[in-house]
């Protein structure tokens, strides 16, 4: 089997990747899912979204694809631009011919100037190892049960109104993606998702996401304030979503929540982060809110 050429592939604008969302879809996304891929990763396909498209075709027919978006990521040692790269797929009876190098390649070469550190989200991490990209920094999911919880007053259903709010807890955050408040609101806004808020004399103290298109159901990926009171929203929430158990993305940093979820915490599964390729100095510690993850 001929491998493609590096230069194989190319950028092309969002226009031209319209064309291709549904076969995207197809290769991305669940056979049963609801929402397509500019529902799950609205950060990139949205027509308001600043996503970079890399393709391999074959005349009209879509062989292989990446996306990339620059974001400044505010990590342990300061801001710092990052490259996320994403949806990275390949039409299956073209496996196995460096289709994913290509676009890769292409991506990485077209961003070098503008971020030093690339993160990637992949299912098979062996497969970038070339590349230079390395295993991620372990990651914690909580498996959590719904414990009997008293009625919470000030629990409800996220508004726009909640959204500057909403932005104001995600930038006290000390591990996060910049996010301007256009940027925090229509990201709040995606289809699939449950965003639920805490409120204490008149004032939101917390905020919670479950759910993001076809992407993390069942995952509260993203939530603000402090640890006391997102324990209390997510164990309310999981009560308001009707849901028995669920899935929580625990960031490093919030060393007291799996306290204040006390026994509803069934057991803590590591999971890899992010791979990660790094040019002039090492990645800092860093956190990407399910939000921003593409």
């Amino acid at each position: 089997m001929t491998l493609l050429a590096p230069n194989a592939a190319r950028e092309v604008d969002r226009a031209a990747v319209q064309h291709w969302l549904p076969q995207l879809g197809r290769w991305l996304l669940p056979p049963d899912a609801s929402y397509g891929v500019h529902h799950t990763w609205p950060q990139l396909y949205r027509s308001d979204g600043k996503g970079r498209f890399f393709v391999v075709t074959d005349g009209d027919e879509l062989i292989g694809h990446c996306a990339t978006r620059i974001v400044t990521v505010h990590g342990a040692t300061g801001p710092f631009a990052a490259c996320l790269v994403g949806s990275v797929a390949t039409a299956p009876a073209r496996r196995g011919e460096g289709v994913a190098t290509a676009v890769l390649t292409a991506a990485l070469a077209a961003n070098a100037g503008d971020a030093a550190h690339a993160l990637l989200w992949a299912e098979q991490p062996g497969l970038y190892a070339r590349l230079g990209f390395v295993p991620g920094t372990s990651e914690d999911f909580l498996l959590l049960a719904r414990r009997p919880l008293p009625h919470q007053p000030g629990v409800r259903l996220m508004t726009v109104a909640d959204h500057p709010a909403a932005h104001a807890l995600h930038r006290q955050k000390p591990l996060r993606v910049e996010r301007d408040a256009a940027t925090m609101s229509g990201l709040l806004t995606t289809p699939g998702m449950n965003a639920l808020v805490l409120e204490r004399d008149g004032q939101v103290v917390a905020y919670a996401c479950c759910g993001k298109g076809a992407d993390l159901q069942g995952h509260w990926h993203e939530f603000g304030g402090d640890d006391a009171d997102v324990g209390l929203l997510l164990q309310a929430g999981m009560h308001r979503l009707g849901q028995t158990d669920a899935i929580v993305l625990l960031p490093p940093w919030r060393t007291r929540l799996r306290k204040a979820l006390g026994a509803g915490v069934i057991e803590a599964i590591p999971v890899p982060g992010p791979m990660h390729r790094s040019v002039g100095g090492e990645l800092p510690a860093c956190w990407i809110d399910g939000l921003d993850s593409v």
